[in-house]
């Protein structure tokens, strides 16, 4: 037998086996699926408000007679998104957008899903009639969610429907607790810090959320955190928020920082009055979520009530103890809804602001160390 036949035959010999150790590597790289949960639970997050008339659970309710409906517009900064309480395989998905009679569907836009709730990979487009669908084939999906395309923008996002194909049921649909959702993959040696500070945001969250509440109005449950070598402290432009890496290492006791910048997400306001706006997320990360570091300077000569931050803060926080124990829910209500004015003092306290700020500046030269302890205490 020449060489030639010999190697021939030894390859027909071994084909069979190749053929099975292929099927085999196939079969190891498809999706292990997840045991079926008993109790799979999707938590509804946005970056945007919305209403009761119109909530987050009503894009996963099975009916496309109700919709989830944002308050606000849509900026390329922001998501809406479901989360599951477990993993889950999932065959395909469909999401439709837009009214009934075709207004304000969703087209510049992409859905992605993650088998992790952390890393997101695209699996569809959204079409001209703003429906997006995604063949899955038993893919691993712990998220999904819609993001619009770079630089894109909407009036209000309009989700009618949610479909998941899966064998894992949805007993519940819920609006998830709030937090953010942190990426410090641009700064890996600040992930204590980060850490340390996520902890502390998602910890007050539900508090900030229920001292600056509106009727007939869902706050934000959600915020992307990034941290990025930059300029500044930190700043929150619609559902994203971004820390200077460099001051994170350069102070490590100022993780508190999260909870003014989370306050902003909350607040779903415009920015004016900036002094206000400002002052009120001061308020609540000195007064009321770490008063204990928080030591007012006052510069009873040339300070202002609107001077903004902390002044502005404690300033809140006193006439908050000795006037009323709802001015700031009240003046954030105002701010979110166009309608703040100075008067709005005189409205909850009874005297206009100049005569409050006398009292306060009267009160801070007796007892600078007490200008934030309630009356007799």
């Amino acid at each position: 037998m020449n060489s030639t036949t010999s190697t021939r035959r030894a390859a027909w010999t071994m084909l069979p086996t190749l053929l099975l150790m292929a099927g085999m590597s196939a079969a190891s790289a498809a999706p292990i699926p997840p045991p079926l949960p008993r109790n799979l639970q999707a938590l509804m997050y946005s970056t945007m408000p919305s209403t009761p008339a119109h909530s987050p659970e009503m894009a996963l309710d099975g009916d496309q007679k109700s919709y989830f409906k944002s308050v606000y517009d849509m900026n390329d900064n922001d998501i809406f998104m479901v989360m599951f309480s477990k993993p889950i395989a999932v065959k395909s998905l469909r999401i439709v957008t837009g009214d009934a009679d075709g207004k304000n569907a969703v087209t510049n836009a992409m859905v992605e899903i993650s088998g992790n709730g952390i890393a997101f990979t695209k699996a569809a487009d959204f079409d001209a009639d703003g429906a997006a669908s995604a063949s899955l084939d038993g893919a691993i999906v712990k998220a999904v969610r819609i993001r619009l395309n770079g630089n894109a923008k909407l009036p209000s996002l309009l989700v009618r429907e949610i479909k998941i194909n899966s064998q894992a049921k949805i007993k519940s649909v819920v609006q998830g607790p709030g937090r953010g959702f942190v990426d410090y993959s641009e700064a890996p040696d600040v992930a204590d810090w980060a850490k340390r500070m996520e902890t502390q945001m998602d910890s007050y969250w539900a508090k900030t959320a229920e001292i600056l509440h509106s009727d007939n109005f869902y706050t934000p449950n959600m915020v992307r955190v990034f941290y990025r070598d930059g300029d500044g402290v930190a700043g929150t432009d619609n559902g994203e928020m971004v820390v200077n890496a460099k001051w994170a290492r350069a102070h490590d006791d100022d993780t508190g920082l999260g909870v003014h910048e989370m306050t902003h997400v909350i607040q779903a306001t415009p920015y004016e009055p900036v002094w206000m706006v400002e002052g009120i997320a001061d308020y609540i990360r000195w007064v009321k979520f770490e008063p204990e570091h928080f030591h007012p300077r006052i510069n009873v000569e040339r300070s202002k009530y609107n001077d903004s931050y902390q002044t502005t803060a404690t300033f809140l926080g006193w006439c908050t103890n000795h006037y009323d124990d709802k001015l700031v829910t009240q003046l954030n209500d105002a701010v979110r809804f166009g309608k703040y004015n100075d008067g709005l003092f005189k409205e909850y306290c009874g005297k206009d602001v100049n005569t409050l700020w006398a009292e306060f500046i009267a009160d801070y030269k007796a007892a600078p160390d007490k200008i934030l302890a309630k009356p007799g205490a």
